[in-house]
């Protein structure tokens, strides 16, 4: 396996509180979070949770209470157990994956087992490896990436810098697209783009594009 020596750190208990918007309309909330460190597999760790949920004032239309884990590598934010539990509307669905670095595959609880690459990650700390190497304007970094039983190859155009304007201040920002190609998960069916402030390298916005249309995440509030 590849090791890689990220250039910044994330500090325990950072979290990163965002609004989802779609238009005009506030659909409900994102929170990203630094937990902790622990050791797992003899491996030391951080533990990463996203969770997001929809607006008290729109539950008569649909809920959304979704909740991500994953164990990462500290040194170079390589997974090795991602937990989903996901309720949306009634509809639930819940599994653990285990990431075996040595041998190259995934391994669901359900005991399905899918090859991956020595450099496959996982789709939320892939987030957070991009803030921890350079981006460069003009760049093109390539990621595997296993998400939702399948593996895709997202290639990462380095696209600009501008200035975002949130809640929690104003950035100037590194805008980044991740894209992969047919129906992946920022192919034909969506896409995404992420700006990561300059200094802290902080996801300051990500816009995700779905059938429906483009919700927008916006950052809220940083809390060390």
């Amino acid at each position: 396996m590849m090791i890689i020596i990220l250039l910044i750190g994330f500090g325990i208990g950072e979290r990163l509180e965002y609004d989802a918007k779609f238009s005009f309309l506030t659909l409900g909330a994102m929170t990203l979070e630094v937990r902790d460190t622990l050791t797992y597999e003899n491996v030391h760790c951080y533990h990463i949770s996203s969770v997001l949920t929809s607006a008290r004032g729109l539950r008569f239309l649909f809920t959304i209470d979704d909740t991500i884990e994953v164990y990462t590598s500290s040194d170079s934010l390589f997974p090795y157990m991602f937990r989903e539990r996901i309720n949306e509307s009634g509809y639930r669905r819940a599994s653990d994956i285990f990431f075996d670095r040595d041998s190259h595959f995934v391994n669901y609880d359900d005991s399905l087992i899918i090859n991956t690459t020595a450099e496959t990650r996982d789709i939320l700390s892939f987030w957070y490896y991009l803030r921890g190497i350079p981006l460069e304007l003009g760049d093109t970094i390539l990621v595997d990436v296993h998400n939702a039983r399948e593996n895709h190859k997202v290639t990462c155009i380095v696209q600009k810098k501008e200035m975002v304007k949130t809640k929690a201040g104003n950035y100037e920002a590194i805008l980044v697209e991740p894209q992969t190609e047919g129906k992946g998960i920022f192919g034909a069916k969506g896409g995404m783009q992420i700006w990561y402030s300059e200094v802290d390298r902080i996801p300051v916005q990500i816009r995700a594009s779905m059938k429906f249309g483009t919700v927008l995440f916006r950052l809220k509030e940083v809390v060390n």
